[in-house]
This record gives structure tokens, sequence and C-alpha cells, in this order.
């Protein structure tokens, strides 16, 4: 006959079996439905339901999806490789149909050129829509005030996106412009920034390095002023903007457009088109009244008082 104290011993014993039994019942089913359930997977990325295509063929929301991969690179040398891969490259063109019933044409003209205005890096994709309108950059001949101040800019920030298709005008991309805003001046402190969805181009932003006073005036003494430092204004132009690369690649200058880049037409008939950029100087006892402009044939370089219509070629960003 066993002793009290072995049968007690034996109790525990068995008791402690049955904890283990049930604690190893427990992870046998929580493996069991662990390897059963759903695998839980990241989401997948934006591009995942994107496909390939040509500048030409994507729709408007798809462009601006692979404008925002493209901006998503560290470098603009990556985001021009990136742009490649989704079928995209400087000097891509298709048709831009407009509300009025005209048709402009959009070209690929920068990538990872603009820095967006919410300071969150550049924007992937700068387009170019050839002229959408035609009209004066203000209703007098004054340049007081430059791009800023102008009737142009109100027009375009108020009525002109309603021309583009819904699709587009609700992706834009406002970034930052840097701009003469004074009008008739030689102070670089008159170059200011503006936050921007559409906007004309800058002589800089198409010509690239800018020499046009010097190039014109040289740096003599003459009749009607005082001696002048004509590369003042030179400096002035050139602190706004950068060239964009479709312009860069097609040899654009201030005095030369080789295979006719800016030979733009509105209305089936050529047209000269407007910069944003105010003519900075005025003869003495004369005011301020020129905005430059691109010629009608296609020359880089002219200039056309500010209350005459010409054609309102604009950049825009994705």
């Amino acid at each position: 006959m066993s002793r009290p104290d072995g049968g007690r011993a034996l109790t525990a014993l068995a008791l402690a079996l049955s904890a283990l039994l049930v604690v190893a019942g427990a992870l046998a089913l929580y493996l069991v439905i662990t390897s059963s359930a759903p695998e839980t997977r990241p989401q997948a990325a934006p591009e995942a339901s994107l496909e390939r295509k040509s500048f030409h063929e994507y729709e408007w929301d798809e462009l601006a999806e692979v404008a925002r991969i493209v901006a998503g690179e560290d470098s603009v040398e990556d985001a021009v490789s990136v742009a490649a891969e989704w079928g995209i490259e400087i000097g891509d063109v298709r048709p831009l149909p407009l509300a009025d019933g005209r048709q402009a044409t959009l070209t690929v003209v920068g990538i990872a050129h603009d820095e967006r205005s919410d300071g969150s890096g550049r924007a992937g994709l700068t387009l170019m829509a050839s002229p959408i309108t035609a009209r004066p950059m203000n209703g007098d001949n004054a340049v007081e005030g430059g791009w800023e101040g102008s009737d142009l800019r109100v027009w375009l920030l108020d009525e002109a996106p309603s021309l583009l298709p819904d699709a587009l005008a609700q992706s834009l991309v406002p970034v930052r412009k840097a701009t003469n805003n004074v009008g008739v001046t030689d102070d670089s402190a008159s170059v200011t920034v503006t936050s921007e969805t559409l906007w004309p181009f800058s002589v800089r932003e198409v010509c690239g390095d800018v020499s046009v006073f010097v190039d014109e005036y040289g740096d003599e003494i003459r009749g009607r002023t005082d001696y002048i430092d004509y590369a003042t204004y030179d400096d002035l132009l050139n602190l706004e903007g950068e060239q964009y690369a479709y312009f860069a690649e097609s040899g654009v200058t201030c005095s030369s457009d080789p295979v006719g880049t800016l030979s733009l037409s509105y209305g089936g008939a050529a047209t000269g088109w407007w910069y944003r950029t105010p003519y900075p100087y005025a003869f003495i006892g004369e005011e301020g009244s020129y905005f430059f402009q691109v010629m009608e044939g296609g020359y880089p370089v002219t200039l056309g008082y500010a209350g005459q219509a010409s054609g309102v070629t604009v950049g825009l960003c994705l």
C-alpha cells in the first residue's frame, strides 16, 4: 500500500503533464490558424495599376501619376531615366484639345526642372502648351508691376484653366517662378518669386544665357543717355530661372533657333508669343511699355507693346 505523500507526488506530476498538454495543444492550434490565415501584404504601389505607354497615349490622370513617380527620384538624371522607362522623353508632343474648340499642342520641355511651390521637391514633368489664346499682356502699354501685376497673369490664374481638359486642369502642380516684378529697373532685388500653375516662359528659360543688352548697346556712352552699364540689365534677365532641356537640346539662344522650335501658330497662322519678362529699360523721358516676346517668324527675342495682343504660350507642371 502506497504512502500518502507518494500519492500526492503522483497527483502533482499528473497535473503538470496535463498543463503541458494544454499548452502544447494551444500552440498547435495557433500554428494551424496562423498558417492558414491569408498573408498580409503591403499595399500595391500606385504604379502597379499603370501600363507603360507613349506620351500621347496616357490619360491625363495616368500622366499625372507618372509625373509623381518621376518626381520621387533623388536626382534629375534618375528622373530622366525613370521617365524614359515610362515612355516619356524631352520633346515628346501630343494634341491638347481646348474647351473653345481649338486644338493646341503639348510638348515635354523639362523633367524634374521646376520647384514645387509647397517646398516638397521638384515637379516631375514640365510641359509647354502652344498658344492657347491671343491676348495683351496689359490693358494698356504699362510694364509697372512686371509679370506679377499684369492682366495676363490674372487671366491665367482665373479663367485659363477652364480651357484645359478637366482632368488635366485638376492635376496641375503650382511651381515657383522668378521674374522681374517691378518693370523698369536694374535692381536685382526686383526679381521675386511667385507661385504659378500656368505661366509664360521667361527669356532665360527659353534662350539660356542672356546678353541682349550688351549685344545691342555694348558699353559705350550713348547720345541719349549718360554712361550706362548695359550688362546690368542682362544680369537681371539671367535671374529669371534656368533654360529648359527642350530648348537647350534644340540649340535655342537669344539670336538663334536653328530647327524652328519657337515657330508656333494660333488659329492656323504664325504668331508671336509672350515671354513673362518685362523690358527693364526706358530712355530718359520715356515710360516702360514693352514685354519681350518671340517674333512672329520664330526669332527668339523681340519686343511687343504690352497693350497689343500676342500669342499666349504657357508652361504647366504635373
